[in-house]
């Protein structure tokens, strides 16, 4: 293994591989870029060619190669050698490593090509997925196999290999009878889909029954039977398919998530390789679990912050994208819903044409968006439109921290249902008051939401940072001292005050991160304050620009002409300004 550690590190530097998940700018020796492992709009992840290695000076991650793709992907040691001797075009095998959790991924590999064979060798099981429009080679690519109607056959072949009972017990793949006296598959008589890690390492398994269900039976056969959790697979930190989609997602900039196996598999067939699916996984609404592993949506967000759920579109189907989309949008993703209006599944869509699957994709829908046009669709009484959109729009909307989408959303509703901004403001605002710090997410669940503005908070304390400690070098000091005053022309006097009383408690600490952050690094102060107080300014100018649409509107409704004006005139003021700040980060 050591070999196969040093022939990567010949081959692949922290540039190469940092590259292809980020986008990196030259910083003197270095470069640097936006932090992967924590919300940042300003760059302070920095990676040394020289020492090939990273460190980021907003959350303090570091390491090398190995370290930033566990971190990135969510794996182990292991996944992240599979995945960087692949791209280094070495050979791997999971043989290289012999402790108790390669043993597991080990037993789900074997497990894998049993189920693989199995298949090739039964035309029921082979002929139902090609009538299904699954061709040759996507079966294999996506290694697809069948569990035979016997209760043992899993558990005999397994043990035959060498493995222990309680390993194939621990990876879910057999289970106890109630009498505890034997062990039986857990899998028998199914389509199996087998479930990968971000790095392509089998994990779990998703069985889904095909032949005519109960003919004959007054026993239920359950559709589908996923794996349980177990120590290589937690269903919130893993979605179907996404190690074949991560690099598409990646360069396309967003993601399809659909259903089904068969949904995305034949969405892969017609080249929208960027689909992943959530059969036999769930989504959570944080980015990472109890253990600190990144969740299945965390890591989409971090290959790109662009989603669209391409759910059934049946009632159900429309639901479960709902509920995904609060999810997402909490996680401050851009969301979009694309539906079938028949009520087919993307499957049987698909199979109409691929023409059919493209125009839906292109066609798809801003969530709040959609949501509103089916209220609208539905009925035209201005009352129980007004309802629903409480209903319905203000749970996503509030999850919007941007006050300028808000706005639009909210300029929105009232162009397409007529009633009145002034009445949706109001209710919106008493929405608010009403959950506090709190959103409602799946099935009515009440989530606690966390504070908002947080970014201007995080773009505060920068700053502050090194205004508190006024810099090394003479250079340093006449830098930070025009920006200071710059900063105070552009805010006033009186909320620079307020701002610096409010970090003032903290200065010490401020202090010595701005230290850590510039000191033996030429040429980058400079640059990295100006970018601050451009973000802080657009930030600060964007929530009065809300303040002030809702004061607008307060005026427009009470008459009074020679106050809506002015406010009017500082409106369009406040709108040029962050024109002017656009402008600069353009130049």
């Amino acid at each position: 293994m050591n070999d196969l550690v040093q022939k990567i590190k010949e081959r692949l530097s922290i540039v190469d591989v940092a590259s292809s998940y980020l986008k990196l700018e030259k910083a003197g020796k270095n470069y640097k870029a936006r932090c992967p492992f924590h919300n940042e709009k300003t760059p302070s992840f920095f990676i040394s060619p020289e020492r090939n290695s990273y460190y980021c000076f907003g959350c303090n991650a570091k390491g090398d190669i190995f370290s930033f793709v566990e971190h990135f992907e969510g794996t182990d040691f292991i996944g992240a050698l599979k995945v960087l001797a692949e791209r280094a075009g070495l050979p791997f095998s999971l043989n290289n490593s012999n402790d108790e959790t390669s043993v597991l991924y080990k037993i789900m590999d074997e497990a894998t090509k049993f189920f693989e064979d199995n298949l090739s060798k039964n035309k029921e099981a082979l002929d139902y997925l090609i009538k299904r429009g699954l061709k040759k080679n996507s079966i294999s690519n996506f290694r697809i196999g069948y569990a035979k109607e016997e209760w043992g056959s899993l558990n005999d072949y397994l043990l035959k290999k060498g493995f222990k009972t309680k390993d194939l017990e621990s990876v879910g793949l057999i289970k106890k009878s109630q009498s505890g006296n034997r062990y039986y598959d857990r899998f028998r008589g199914r389509i199996m889909f087998p479930i990968s890690d971000s790095s392509g390492r089998v994990i779990a398994f998703s069985g889904r029954f095909f032949k005519k269900v109960n003919e004959g039976s007054e026993i239920e056969e359950a559709k589908y039977i996923n794996s349980p959790d177990t120590p290589l697979y937690n269903k919130s930190n893993v979605l179907y398919g996404l190690d074949k989609a991560k690099s598409t997602i990646r360069s396309r900039d967003y993601t399809i998530v659909v259903e089904g196996q068969m949904d995305l598999i034949l969405s892969h067939q017609i080249g929208f390789t960027n689909t992943v699916a959530v059969s036999g996984t769930a989504f959570t609404d944080s980015t990472k679990n109890n253990e600190d592993k990144i969740n299945n949506l965390g890591l989409v967000k971090r290959l790109s912050s662009n989603v669209i759920f391409a759910y059934d579109g049946d009632d159900a189907g429309i639901r479960a994208a709902y509920r995904s989309s609060m999810i997402a949008l909490s996680l401050d993703m851009q969301v979009k819903i694309a539906f079938t209006r028949d009520g087919k599944d993307p499957a049987d869509t698909i199979l109409e044409g691929q023409e059919k699957w493209k125009n839906i994709i292109k066609n798809s829908t801003d969530t709040i968006h959609f949501i509103l046009k089916d209220i609208c669709e539905k009925t035209d009484n201005k009352e129980k439109r007004r309802n629903q959109i409480e209903e319905k729009i203000f749970p996503f909307l509030v999850m919007i921290t941007s006050s300028i989408k808000r706005s639009n959303y909210i300029k929105d509703i009232y162009e397409k249902t007529g009633i009145q901004e002034e009445a949706i403001i109001r209710d919106f605002r008493d929405y608010e008051k009403k959950q506090g710090n709190k959103v409602i997410l799946e099935n009515g669940v009440i989530q606690e939401k966390d504070k908002p503005n947080s970014r201007q908070d995080s773009l505060s304390k920068r700053l502050f940072a090194i205004l508190f400690w006024e810099g090394e070098s003479e250079v340093d000091k006449e830098v930070i001292k025009k920006t200071k005053n710059d900063f105070i022309k552009s805010i006033g006097q009186e909320e620079f005050e307020k701002m610096q009383n409010l970090y003032e408690p903290f200065s010490e600490n401020l202090i010595y991160e701005a230290e850590k952050w510039y000191e033996n690094k030429d040429n980058l102060l400079d640059k990295d304050i100006e970018e601050i107080v451009l973000n802080l300014e657009e930030e600060i100018l964007n929530n009065q620009l809300y303040l002030l649409f809702i004061n607008i509107k307060e005026k427009e409704k009470s008459g009074k002409k020679e106050e809506l004006e002015q406010e009017l005139i500082n409106y369009q003021k406040i709108v040029e300004k962050i024109e002017s700040i656009k402008n600069l980060r353009i130049k």
